[in-house]
């Protein structure tokens, strides 16, 4: 099983990282990408990666990461990428978010459409993030005129944008909250997702799935995501967990 989207270099985790990691590979999983959200995090992404075979990292801006030289920083960004190519799988996470106010919306697009062209440039997926900018963010991809491939980490939409999202050949994540009572939106978009398409993930430390929800997250808890997404598809668990890890080695072409 793969965790495809974590961020186990932050501070919830500097008392007990290792003892973390462990508890992962006890619950079955093999593989962490660990994701940037800006040059400094990127980078120490990167760090957990070099010289261990079970993470990846990726790098990017977030969109609600402040950013007072954009061209240095989209500078940075593709500076780590080059200078370290086997442990990098993705540009990201990078994305909209107008739930928080931090970053205008102008910059946030600003920020996004050259990393996107980035991506294009050196052949590397993306990770989208997204909150409360759904169909703007899909209404901006629509109009471009190329893409790269692709995943919506968390996903946060219905049924017709995760449609929508499928129709751009991009991929659909999903985090512990879809496994929140209050999530029905959320779990019927699921159901339309196929499971050449699926990815689990569980953005630790944030959204621990159910039962451990309002605690910290991590990966170990990927296994309660597949479990529910396979109560929800009608599918055993080791169908998904063997579709998702699948979809995530193609799509970020990790080695084995």
């Amino acid at each position: 099983m793969i965790d495809s989207h974590a961020h186990l270099y932050l501070e919830e985790f500097d008392e007990d990282r290792e003892a973390v990691i462990e508890r992962a590979r006890a619950a079955g999983i093999e593989t962490i990408i660990n994701i940037g959200i800006d040059v400094e995090t990127s980078s120490q992404a990167i760090g957990m990666a070099r010289g261990d075979d079970g993470f990846f990292a990726s790098a990017g801006i977030h969109p609600q990461s402040p950013v007072a030289d954009p061209q240095a920083a989209l500078a940075a960004i593709r500076e780590l990428i080059e200078t370290n190519p086997e442990e990098t799988v993705a540009v990201g996470e990078i994305g909209l978010d107008y739930y928080w106010d931090t970053v205008p919306p102008e910059a946030q697009s600003a920020i996004l459409q050259p990393q996107l062209d980035l991506a294009l440039e050196l052949g590397l997926p993306v990770i989208f993030h997204c909150r409360e900018a759904i169909s703007t963010l899909l209404e901006l991809l629509e109009a471009r005129d190329s893409v790269p491939p692709g995943v919506f980490h968390c996903f946060e939409g219905g049924p017709l944008e995760a449609e929508r999202g499928l129709a751009l050949d991009f991929h659909i994540s999903f985090a512990g909250n879809v496994t929140y009572k209050n999530a029905e939106r959320l779990q019927q978009a699921a159901g339309t997702v196929p499971l050449d398409r699926l990815l689990l993930e569980t953005d630790s430390p944030y959204l621990p799935p159910h039962p451990h929800r309002g605690k910290r997250n991590e990966p170990a808890y990927t296994t309660l995501t597949c479990d529910f997404l396979a109560g929800l598809m009608n599918l055993s668990p080791r169908e998904v967990d063997e579709a998702a890890t699948e979809n995530t080695r193609r799509l970020f072409r990790l080695t084995e």
